[in-house]
């Protein structure tokens, strides 16, 4: 049986719309802030298995998420440990 759908007025949509455009927004930022991080981390040399433990990511996905990162050219250089 198929839940029913409540119908929604525009402004409710529209609110519903905003909260998750912000939302969004936050995400991508904290998730490129985490996705440089993990590339000065693996530029300073720290393996990918304990990268893998610190983060929400499988060695395979930080190593990835390096190369793609290191391989483009910074607007701003990660400086260090915070």
């Amino acid at each position: 049986m198929a839940a029913n759908t409540p119908n929604l007025t525009s402004a409710e949509k529209a609110l519903w719309l905003r909260k998750l455009d912000r939302a969004t927004a936050a995400h991508m930022k904290t998730r490129q802030r985490l996705d440089e991080i993990v590339a000065g981390a693996r530029r300073a040399g720290v393996p990918l298995t304990a990268i893998s433990e610190h983060s929400p990511y499988s060695r395979e996905w930080a190593r990835r998420i390096a190369d793609r990162i290191n391989a483009t050219p910074a607007d701003s250089e990660e400086g260090g440990p915070e």
